[in-house]
Parts: C-alpha cells; structure tokens; sequence
C-alpha cells in the first residue's frame, strides 16, 4: 500500500531496562513503518513518572534514541524507494529547498519531494512528480502533469 504509517517512540520512561529496550527495537523492525519520530523521555512536575524507578541515565537515552532514528531512517527510506519510476501527486510549497534552491513539496503519503522546476504558478498546487532519485533523505522528480 501506499499509506505512509509513522509512530512517535519515546525512549528511556523510568524503569526501562536493556530487555524493554530490546523488545521495542525488534517490535519496531518487525512492523511495516515508514518513519519514526524519536524523543527522549524527560521529567515533568507532577507526573507520576517521577516517582517510577529506576531512572535512565541521560547517556543511555541518547544512545537509544540514536539507535532508533538510525533504524528509523533506514525505515523511510526503504518506504521511499519503492516509489522510484512512480508518478506521485506531489503538493508544491512555496519555500524553496534550502540545500538545492529548487521547489519542494510532500507527496501524498507524506514524503518529502525535490522538483525540478519552481514555476510560481505550482505553489500551492497539487502536480503529478516522476520520481527519479532518492537522495539524502528526499525523493527528487521531474514534474509530468500540472
């Protein structure tokens, strides 16, 4: 299917151990996901976590997050590559692509998309992009029908 399904994963809560940890990275492999949005846990006043033990060390946060963005990046991109050689209805913005300078926009399941021209007359437009690269993250294409 062509559902982009995404989850927020929040890692170190209080008591989570190695073996927690490693059941949320396998479930996270196994499932069929095209992203993940990854956020240490920290403490908020007046929340019952604070008095769950023990707690994660901030050290240990990191490198699991940094574990699971690493994984989830691997994720969207495997989900963008099957759209290769694909037309997508691609919703064109008006900020440009801070890297190249060429017009950007995000598909329809939600995938970020270089083009290869930046008329004004597309802002804010739905065209119909050829995808022909996946590059740093983006799918880049060339617009087919306006």
């Amino acid at each position: 299917a062509d559902v982009a399904i995404g989850i927020d994963v929040m890692v170190g809560f209080p008591g989570e151990g190695e073996k927690e940890f490693g059941h949320t990275l396998q479930l996270l492999s196994d499932l069929p996901l095209a992203y993940l949005h990854v956020f240490p846990y920290s403490e908020r006043p007046g929340t019952a976590a604070l008095a769950i033990q023990p707690k994660v060390p901030e050290k240990v946060k990191k490198e699991r997050a940094a574990i699971l963005r690493e994984l989830g990046a691997k994720k969207r991109e495997a989900f963008a590559l099957r759209f290769l050689g694909k037309t997508l209805p691609v919703l064109v913005e008006q900020t440009k692509d801070k890297k190249t300078g060429l017009a950007k926009g995000f598909s329809h399941n939600y995938l970020p998309v270089i083009l290869d021209k930046h008329p004004s007359s597309l802002v804010n437009k739905i065209v119909g992009v050829g995808i022909e690269h996946y590059r740093e993250g983006k799918l880049t294409g060339r617009v087919v029908h306006e």
